[in-house]
């Protein structure tokens, strides 16, 4: 993140109270609240993303993602295919870890994401986006003149260039998940972020992110090329040759 939009020392050091200000999101896969850490006269603000429990999440396809990630336990990644209770418990906890741990590469990637905090039992906490109590809009609600539309266009392909460079893909890359604060784009949701070498359909999730957002885009006026877009960012170059040779 860059130090103009969260300076290193944000969030306050030791001996804080800290106090849930209320829900800020609730969606299939989680609930987000505020939360305001307190010491020293200073008050810092966090979002604590809170992932639902397995039985209560509506998202189905887990296994598509949850089935590469790291090095799992022949058990667990067993477990996890049969769908058994010991697999759904596994994929659920995989699945908080690889968001967070998603998070905190791409953070210090230099890629623009919110902060990270902590890694808690049922989620994690970044840095909250917003101005005062009031949460930042995702960018698909929000309605850029053509010249600034330009700008964040390419703004935005340059932060999927640098998830490249840290080796990951976002995976659900949309104006739906990116927030607008500041005049500037800041990338979120890392649960379906994937490793560019080990996941076999990561060429075909950058396609899919780079086009999702075109679209938005394309509306406001800027004109897009998909193709030239992709060639640039290197979806075909050798990146992506071991997944060429698998097909």
């Amino acid at each position: 993140m860059p130090s103009d939009l969260f300076p290193a020392d944000w969030l306050v050091p030791f001996e804080y109270t800290e106090t849930v200000l209320g829900a800020l999101k609730s969606g299939k896969e989680s609930e987000v609240y505020l939360v305001a850490r307190t010491a020293h006269g200073r008050t810092s603000l966090m979002a604590e993303k809170r992932f639902l429990a397995r039985e209560r999440r509506l998202f189905a396809n887990t296994y598509t993602y949850a089935g590469i990630w790291g090095e799992g336990r022949y058990r667990e990644n067993r477990a996890m295919k049969k769908n058994t209770r010991f697999g759904q418990e596994a994929r659920h906890a995989r699945w908080i870890s690889n968001e967070w741990t998603n998070l905190v590469h791409l953070y210090d990637a230099g890629v623009t994401v919110p902060p990270p905090v902590e890694l808690r039992e049922d989620g994690y906490r970044m840095a909250f986006i917003g101005d005062g109590l009031v949460a930042a809009p995702r960018l698909e609600t929000v309605h850029l003149d053509g010249a600034t539309a330009e700008r964040v266009w390419h703004e935005l392909v340059a932060e999927i260039a640098r998830m490249l460079a840290a080796e990951r893909v976002h995976g659900d890359l949309s104006a739906y998940n990116v927030l607008w604060w500041r005049e500037r784009a800041v990338l979120i949701d890392f649960s379906q972020t994937v490793d560019v070498i080990t996941h076999p359909a990561a060429r075909e999730l950058l396609v899919r992110d780079v086009t999702s957002l075109a679209r938005y885009f394309a509306r406001r006026g800027v004109a897009v090329d998909v193709s030239n877009t992709l060639a640039r960012l290197g979806a075909d170059d050798r990146r992506f040759a071991h997944q060429a040779r698998s097909r």
